[in-house]
């Protein structure tokens, strides 16, 4: 009996053409691309606004500018800090740069060039960092630099919202703070404490829910700290940065410094940044 042909088939293997075709339809071979949602249950229907995954082979200048380069606290912060490593991964570098006797320490810092209010942030991120240095996710407001007084406005002004910021003494440990009114003798303040030391070596899903009632942090998936009060209503920009101070709450920076730039191994590393407002 002849046997009845399958389209696709030839002599009962299964053509390249076929296979190309399925793959195709299936997806990459059933590798399913689902569209990103929050790591967290938020109440109500959230959407993605923004995304950035850092899959290119260089840090995209469309949405991302430089926050703050030069000089700042025991480092100067460089462009070249910032860099995509080809893996899916940002990586913000700190290290060390000498040259007879002079020492120079280097950082670096992004800034969206997108302004975002009332949302869910989110990031996956791994603190590589050492002594005398600490990485950060936070979101800044724009009036900083105003003349304050002791009547403070978050809602209007802004706040600085730091979502994590990673410090390695103490075990290594996270936190989130709060900055409103200025940085002089009117500057207000809000923060949670240490969370999470020793336990936050590898990536972990750091995120925020920042609505009209307060704002709620959180360490992969679970409430690590909220608070009620200094909430702001202004457009806000997101920064990853490492920032170097040594002495300071960060410890000292090692004597030999931090290496080189293609040596170092203090470095933050970013899986992806994606925001979600609610419909």
């Amino acid at each position: 009996m002849q046997r009845k042909k399958t389209p696709g088939k030839i002599s009962g293997f299964i053509s390249p053409a076929f296979l190309f075709a399925a793959c195709l339809a299936f997806s990459s071979c059933g590798l399913v691309h689902h569209k990103p949602v929050p790591d967290v249950d938020l109440p109500g229907e959230y959407v993605l606004i923004f995304q950035d995954e850092f899959n290119g082979q260089d840090l995209d200048t469309a949405i991302w500018g430089f926050h703050n380069l030069g000089k700042r606290r025991s480092a100067v912060n460089l462009k070249e800090a910032c860099l995509l490593n080809g893996k899916g991964k940002l990586e913000i570098r700190n290290w060390t740069a000498v040259s007879g006797n002079d020492t120079i320490h280097h950082a670096g810092m992004i800034e969206t060039k997108q302004d975002f209010t009332f949302g869910y942030y989110e990031a996956r991120i791994k603190f590589d960092i050492e002594m005398g240095s600490w990485g950060a996710f936070w979101i800044m407001y724009h009036n900083f630099r105003k003349t304050y007084d002791e009547t403070d406005n978050p809602k209007d002004d802004g706040v600085e919202i730091d979502i994590m910021e990673f410090v390695p003494t103490k075990g290594r440990y996270g936190c989130h703070n709060l900055h409103w009114n200025g940085y002089r003798e009117f500057h207000k303040k809000a923060g949670s404490d240490e969370r999470m030391n020793g336990k936050l070596e590898g990536y972990h899903i750091y995120s925020l829910l920042w609505t009209e009632e307060g704002y709620i942090f959180y360490i992969d998936g679970e409430e690590s700290w909220r608070y009620n009060e200094g909430i702001s209503y202004a457009p806000e920009y997101i920064i990853l940065s490492t920032e170097i101070l040594d002495g300071g709450w960060a410890g000292d920076v090692p004597a030999g410094g931090y290496g080189t730039f293609g040596g170092t191994k203090n470095i933050m590393y970013v899986d992806y940044v994606r925001v979600f407002q609610e419909l």
